[in-house]
């Protein structure tokens, strides 16, 4: 009997092609993946092994549980911590492999009197906010934080980043501002703290649509996993997560009938319909209710009905399905199938397809 779960093909060489892309379009800029959010749904640690033995420069996350459990897991490589510092968890930094963000003059503050106390530095690298207005010192407070980051003796000034706003927006005007003001900033930041390391702000669209924006480092999150949110799929990034789940029952229905929860399927004549073993709490949008597709052996079934917490239906039309056949429901090489073509589809991102699927998925990590 075959497993009856979802379950997400993970497959890792595609990852390291992926990557090996990025790195021949940045020329010697080092790369600083985006792992966040369990690496994007394709589990954190697998990946981060992955593209460590691959040779990549290092690491960014958000929280600082999602830096422990790098750090638990034998990485050893540079990690950013993106997000927020907090006075209680600043022993995360004392080892030097973690660098901190210093987003407002009150982290540099908690960062002197920590390190002051210990008597150790903290390397950081400061964030700009040049018009995303979320995280980063205003960027008129970038001349008085030089002054007080010169003056420090205790945080190591490693790099200077900011991030784009619109940077998958086919019209530039606004990503040129951006750019426009960092580019001014990183003069400055030259000028003033000449031992900064490096200076980064594309994001995986910049990377590709925007070389100058490359500098000496660069932010890839979801291009590594093979998507692009430029609203079409790239030709040399692969998909690396299949999302799939087994047939686990097949019905014959007779015309008049309804398939699943407030009746939204009734069949219009005699129909075999086909049940997958995932629903809403393995990951899938309930926005495919009546409207998606998914492949099984090369062929294209329509779902019906709603999907609900762990099952969906398809229509099996006149073709043979069998109990256990695997119905993949995103990235396979079906350019229907393809995240960038059902974001299109249904109005949401792409970034919320990987990161919703959930831990009851088993992850199967392969080489093709």
């Amino acid at each position: 009997m075959p497993l009856l779960q979802p379950e997400a093909d993970i497959r890792l060489d595609r990852l390291i092609r992926n990557y090996e892309f990025i790195q021949s379009k940045i020329d010697s800029a080092k790369v600083m993946a985006v792992v966040k959010a369990d690496a994007y749904g394709h589990g954190v640690i697998q990946i981060s092994e992955s593209l460590s033995e691959a040779g990549i420069h290092g690491f960014c996350v958000a929280l600082v549980s999602e830096i422990r459990e790098l750090i638990h897991a034998d990485i050893h490589n540079p990690i950013l911590h993106l997000g927020r510092i907090s006075a209680d968890e600043l022993d995360v930094y004392e080892s030097g492999q973690v660098r901190c963000t210093i987003n407002s003059a009150e982290d540099m503050k908690i960062l002197e009197d920590y390190s002051l106390q210990n008597s150790i530095r903290i390397t950081a690298h400061l964030k700009i906010d040049t018009g995303m207005g979320r995280m980063g010192i205003c960027y008129e407070e970038l001349d008085s934080m030089m002054i007080k980051l010169s003056d420090s003796q205790h945080i190591v000034v490693e790099g200077v980043y900011s991030h784009f706003s619109t940077a998958e927006e086919k019209n530039t005007k606004y990503r040129d501002w951006q750019l426009k003001r960092f580019k001014k900033a990183v003069a400055q930041v030259r000028k003033n703290l000449p031992k900064v390391k490096y200076f980064h702000m594309a994001n995986s669209a910049a990377i590709l649509t925007c070389p100058e924006s490359h500098f000496n480092m660069v932010r890839p999150g979801i291009s590594l996993f093979g998507v692009t949110p430029l609203g079409k799929p790239h030709d040399h990034l692969l998909p690396v997560m299949r999302m799939k789940a087994p047939v686990t029952l097949i019905k014959e229905f007779n015309k008049g009938e309804s398939v699943g929860y407030n009746r939204q399927y009734i069949t219009k004549k005699n129909e075999k319909i086909a049940i997958i073993q995932a629903g809403y709490a393995d990951g899938i949008p309930v926005e495919l209710s009546n409207m998606g597709e998914v492949e099984i052996e090369g062929n294209i079934y329509p779902i019906v009905g709603k999907v609900s917490m762990d099952l969906v239906a398809i229509l099996c039309r006149d073709l043979e399905i069998k109990i256990g056949q695997d119905a993949i429901f995103w990235g396979s090489d079906n350019m229907n199938l393809r995240l960038e073509t059902l974001v299109g589809k249904y109005d949401k991102m792409p970034y919320e397809f990987l990161t919703c699927v959930t831990k009851r998925v088993k992850r199967n990590y392969i080489y093709e």
